[in-house]
């Protein structure tokens, strides 16, 4: 064969190659559109007509709505922002994917979550400043005497007897730890802690109000304020405390300020009972066991029967990881879910749920089956906050409660029904009555004010006073 031939012959391989290679890729490059673009299509058709998530159980909170256009809003850019911002929060699967990042993602990476995000504030209210951080307070174990009388009433002429006991109260320190800081909260040892931020002004106003019903409904209602601590009480390392105030001095500021209103001792009583699952570890809330002992204080302060934990079912739900997980998203809280311990009472109640303005009636049952719930979600037990519930027990004391409360206060009625003979539990936040005259109205004998530290010294303090008023 000629050199020439042999040319030609290589020449039409380099070709037919060349020609191959170009078919590959041409198939190669129509592949990836392809796959791209249905990508792309599916993606849009899932994000623009698939139902999209409304509410966050995780974070406890309703989920951006698609703003309505008005001409100002759209020309202000309040109204694009409105739909950027409805697109990004509604995300499909949120949940999931935020659960994935948090619990598989974040930690390779090795990232501490928002440390230069922290915020030494929680409250900021449009009529209040918060105080400035109070310096850390030791607390020395202290020894308290305690009497507590019981009657069967209010304004029973019958004896009252009278014991005295005497308690140690131990102290709340705790040892330095390392943490994680995000969004006003601390997670250390797989617990989450929101940073206390004060607020004295608020609460003498919380104080002031309270003392105004007193006034309004003279001395056949006996009204008590129960001023619920949070965990940053009992659980916060020495080295994080000067970024919270003093929950304790606080409590003690609003009561010194109460006139012939009753202050209930919560504060020591969970103080005593710091080592047991009194407060959630992934939620804001307290553990149902933390408001059996408030509310056991509050039994024995307002002289009326309470029940052991005995006399109660005991319902525990494992996995539960609540609101402190869905504003941090720590890998901690995640990673490490607790269970959620609730009391039904063994004696029967029969339970009756109003409408904010007290109408609509039906009977329900007290604590709400928890099977349809999110592991999220569990402290929905003790049911909605919109809404006015009334419970008769079978005690046949006279007694008839009124506790205007927080979310909080929603745990503490189960374990009240042993010492009162009818509970109305409504949150302030919603109720669209006169609360003096409601209270007149179903004729209380007692009333409670059940709000955390958050809301007695922070802006939920408000409605206690706009509901006086109405």
């Amino acid at each position: 064969m000629s050199e020439n031939s042999g040319n030609s012959v290589k020449n039409k391989k380099r070709k037919s190659l060349k020609r191959r290679r170009l078919i590959v890729s041409r198939i190669i490059n129509s592949v990836n559109i392809v796959v791209i673009g249905s990508v792309f299509v599916a993606g849009f058709v899932y994000l623009t007509f698939f139902e999209r998530e409304t509410i966050s159980n995780e974070e406890n909170r309703e989920l951006a709505k698609f703003p309505k256009f008005t001409v100002s809003s759209y020309f202000s850019g309040n109204y694009t922002e409105g739909i950027a911002n409805f697109y990004d929060d509604t995300v499909h699967n949120r949940s999931e994917i935020k659960e994935l990042i948090a619990s598989k993602i974040l930690p390779l990476k090795g990232l501490r979550y928002g440390e230069d995000e922290l915020e030494l504030y929680v409250q900021n209210n449009k009529n209040d400043t918060p105080d400035e951080p109070d310096e850390p307070v030791v607390t020395e174990p202290a020894t308290t005497t305690k009497a507590t009388s019981r009657t069967t009433g209010v304004n029973e002429s019958a004896e009252t007897t009278t014991t005295t006991t005497t308690t140690t109260v131990p102290d709340n320190k705790n040892p330095a730890a390392d943490g994680e800081i995000a969004n006003n909260i601390v997670v250390v040892n797989n617990r989450g802690l929101m940073l206390y931020g004060g607020g004295k002004n608020n609460g003498l106003e919380y104080a002031t109000s309270l003392n105004e019903y007193k006034k309004a409904l003279g001395k056949d209602v006996n009204v008590y304020s129960l001023v619920c601590p949070t965990a940053v009480s009992y659980y916060m390392p020495e080295n994080y405390l000067n970024l919270t105030a003093s929950e304790k001095d606080n409590i003690d500021h609003i009561n010194s300020a109460l006139v012939d209103v009753t202050p209930v001792n919560a504060f020591d009583a969970l103080l005593l009972h710091k080592n047991e699952a009194i407060y959630s570890r992934t939620d804001h809330h307290w553990q149902p066991l933390g408001a059996y002992y408030a509310a056991q204080a509050f039994a024995e302060t307002a002289g009326v029967p309470f029940a052991e934990l005995s006399e109660y079912e005991t319902v525990s739900l494992p996995g539960y990881v609540g609101t402190l997980y869905g504003y941090t998203k720590s890998a901690s809280l995640i990673n490490n879910p607790e269970d959620f311990i609730y009391y039904k009472p063994k004696t029967n109640t029969v339970t009756t749920r109003y409408s904010t303005t007290f109408t609509n009636p039906h009977e329900d049952v007290l604590t709400l089956d928890p099977t349809p719930m999110s592991t999220s979600n569990y402290y929905m037990v003790f049911g909605g906050d919109q809404q006015i519930t009334h419970v008769a027990t079978e005690c046949k004391n006279g007694r008839t409660l009124v506790i205007f409360k927080d979310s909080y206060g929603n745990a503490l009625l189960p374990v009240l029904t042993s010492s009162f003979e009818n509970i109305y539990l409504c949150d302030i936040r919603y109720f669209d009555l006169n609360a003096v005259e409601f209270v007149k109205q179903v004729g209380a004998t007692d009333l409670l004010f059940a709000m955390n530290t958050f809301s007695a010294t922070g802006g939920n303090h408000d409605y206690i006073e706009i509901n006086r008023t109405k």
